[in-house]
């Protein structure tokens, strides 16, 4: 959209990560809570990237911070995703 290509962006991510590595991630053992995004695992070979997998990992016995959940606690809950799709009939 912007008029990178697909090589460029992927070499600045690459050229990026020894300062992750070095200032970023070691962070993350001191964080109240951490959302990482990432590739979905539901679209097998997905090319396209557009759906993402994201998941939110958050310090437990944090003052104020309550536990986050998709479904209420305790649920038990069974799904099979239908393909491209986000939901099942």
């Amino acid at each position: 959209e912007r008029g990178h290509s697909l090589e460029s962006i992927k070499a600045s991510i690459e050229a990026r990560k020894p300062d992750f590595d070095s200032y970023v991630d070691p962070q993350k053992q001191h964080a109240d809570a951490v959302i990482e995004v990432l590739p979905t695992q539901l679209i097998p070979d997905d090319n396209e990237r557009k759906v993402l997998r994201v998941r939110l990992v958050m310090k437990e016995g944090v003052k104020y911070f309550n536990p986050v959940y998709l479904f209420d606690e305790g649920s038990t809950v069974s799904w099979i995703p239908c393909g491209r799709k986000l939901s099942c009939s």
